[in-house]
C-alpha cells in the first residue's frame, strides 16, 4: 500500500481551492510548530468532512526547502523555469507553501481553508488564492474534455510517486502548477474542424483521429525520451469569472523532468511547429512544489523532514 497524501493520485473532486503562502518568520521552531498544527488540522478536517470527499494536500517550494534544510531535500525539486510565452516571472510567483483543498461541496472547501489559515497564526501569509470547479462532462472552457490521456487509477502510482530513485522521499510526488488564461473569444471564432485539428481529438467524444496535424495538442504532448513515454497525471480545474477564464493546470509526477519534456515539446518547433493550443494560452502564474508522503508514525507531520 502506498503512503501518499490524499489528493495526489485520487480522481478530482468537484471543487478546488489552491492556496499559495509564504513564510513570515525565519525561526525554525515557529515554522515547525505551525506545520505540525497544519498537518494535524488537515487530518482532523478530512475526517470531519468524509461525506464531501474533502482532501487537503500540502507541498513546499524549493527556496523554502533550502532555507529550512540544506542537507535533506528531494533530489528532483527545483525552481520552475520561464518557458517560452510565459507572461509572468516564475521567481516572483513561486510560493513557500501550497495547500490544495478539494471536495465535492464548496462549503467544505471554505470551512477547511478558513480553519487552516487561521491555525497558522500568521506564521505563513497568503500570497494567492485560486478557485476552480469541474464542468459537466469534465470539459474545459474551450469545450473539449480535459484529461482524456490520464493514466488509469492502477497506473497512477508508477507515474506519480517517487520510488527507488529517491528512497528517502518514497511515495512523495511533485506538483507543477500553471494558471492559464484562455482566449475563448478567439477560440470560438475557429471552425469545428480547426478546433479539432488544434486539439487532435473530436469535440463530441474526445476520440483521437490519426490524421490530426503534427502540431495538435495530442501529438505535441505525446513525448518519448530514450524510448520511454513521458507521462503525467493531470488534476486540473477550469476557472471562470466575469473577467477571465481558463485552466488551473495541476499535474503530478515522480520527477519534474516528465512534465518539462512534454512542455518543451509543446513550445518547440520540431515536427512542424509549436502546439496549436499555445496560441490561445496566456500563462500568468505558476510554480513547482514537492508534496511529501503521508506521515506514517506517531509524532510525524507533513514537512517534518525540513527540521531533521
Amino acid at each position: 500500500m502506498v503512503n501518499v497524501q490524499p489528493g495526489v493520485i485520487d480522481s478530482p473532486q468537484e471543487h478546488l481551492d489552491l492556496v499559495c503562502l509564504n513564510a513570515t518568520p525565519k525561526r525554525s521552531a515557529t515554522l515547525r510548530s505551525a506545520l505540525q498544527r497544519l498537518s494535524e488540522e488537515a487530518t482532523r478536517l478530512m475526517d470531519q468532512h468524509l461525506a464531501s470527499g474533502l482532501t487537503v494536500t500540502i507541498g513546499f517550494g524549493t527556496a523554502f526547502v533550502d532555507t529550512c534544510s540544506a542537507t535533506r531535500r528531494p533530489k528532483a525539486l527545483r525552481a520552475m523555469p520561464r518557458f517560452k510565452g510565459d507572461e509572468y516571472d516564475p521567481a516572483e510567483a513561486q510560493a513557500d507553501l501550497v495547500m490544495q483543498i478539494c471536495s465535492n461541496l464548496k462549503f467544505a472547501n471554505h470551512i477547511a481553508g478558513k480553519t487552516l489559515l487561521g491555525g497558522l497564526g500568521g506564521v505563513f501569509e497568503a500570497k494567492a488564492h485560486h478557485q476552480g470547479f469541474i464542468f459537466p462532462g469534465t470539459r474545459g472552457v474551450l469545450g473539449f474534455i480535459d484529461g482524456t490521456a490520464n493514466p488509469a487509477s492502477e497506473d497512477r502510482p508508477n507515474v506519480v510517486l517517487i520510488g527507488d530513485a529517491d528512497p528517502s522521499f518514497r511515495d512523495g510526488s511533485y506538483m507543477a502548477f500553471r494558471k492559464i488564461r484562455e482566449d475563448v473569444p478567439a477560440w470560438d471564432k475557429l471552425s469545428l474542424k480547426a478546433q479539432e485539428d488544434a486539439v487532435g481529438r473530436r469535440k463530441v467524444d474526445s476520440a483521437e483521429y490519426p490524421d490530426a496535424p503534427t502540431t495538435s495538442h495530442k501529438k505535441k504532448s505525446d513525448v518519448k525520451l530514450a524510448g520511454r513515454e513521458m507521462k503525467i497525471y493531470r488534476r486540473s480545474y477550469p476557472f471562470w469569472s466575469l473577467f477571465e477564464s481558463g485552466l488551473l493546470f495541476i499535474c503530478y509526477q515522480a520527477d519534474l523532468g516528465q512534465y518539462e519534456a512534454i512542455k518543451k515539446s509543446m513550445i518547440g518547433v520540431a515536427r512542424g511547429g509549436h502546439d496549436r493550443l499555445e496560441d490561445f494560452y496566456h500563462t500568468v502564474e505558476g510554480g513547482y512544489y514537492f508534496m511529501p508522503p503521508r506521515p506514517k508514525n506517531r509524532g510525524e507531520f507533513i514537512g517534518d523532514f525540513l527540521f531533521r
